[in-house]
């Protein structure tokens, strides 16, 4: 009899810990106004920001507005993976985001950065394509 009613209580607690694992409450929610993706810098001749791009592999190309928060992004996070929160306003046809906070995204310490990686946003600054294999690192050959 007692093997029966422990049985019993550990079955209760199985099934307690696979409700509550499938509770959607416990998912995190969709936020319309936070971003990732890469910030994309253009300097004119003298090295003054003209205009600043945020790139996102699911969300697309916007234009930043160059606020203080704007021109701040653009000074301490060019060509860096960011996470922005912030507000989009359609103009023109075009996608305008308004910074109001954002963090660079850290990648793994083990994480290789690839300049050939075909998922890495195209940066206007370089020319067109990956690097040909082998170029850079061929210790001296």
């Amino acid at each position: 009899m007692k093997k029966l009613i422990m049985l019993a209580v550990m079955i209760e607690f199985v099934f307690v810990g696979i409700s509550n694992a499938q509770d959607p409450n416990h998912h995190h929610k969709f936020d319309p106004n936070m971003f990732v993706g890469r910030v994309i810098v253009t300097k004119d001749t003298k090295g003054v920001v003209t205009a600043v791009q945020f790139e996102s592999r699911r969300r697309g190309t916007y234009n930043i507005v160059l606020d203080a928060k704007g021109k701040e992004l653009a000074e301490k996070m060019a060509d860096k993976m960011v996470v922005i929160t912030g507000t989009v306003a359609a103009k023109n046809n075009e996608n305008w985001l308004t910074v109001e906070k954002y963090n660079e995204l850290q990648r793994p310490p083990h994480h290789r950065h690839d300049p050939g990686d075909p998922n890495r946003p195209h940066d206007p600054n370089r020319p067109d394509g990956p690097p040909p294999h082998g170029h850079g690192d061929e210790g001296g050959k």
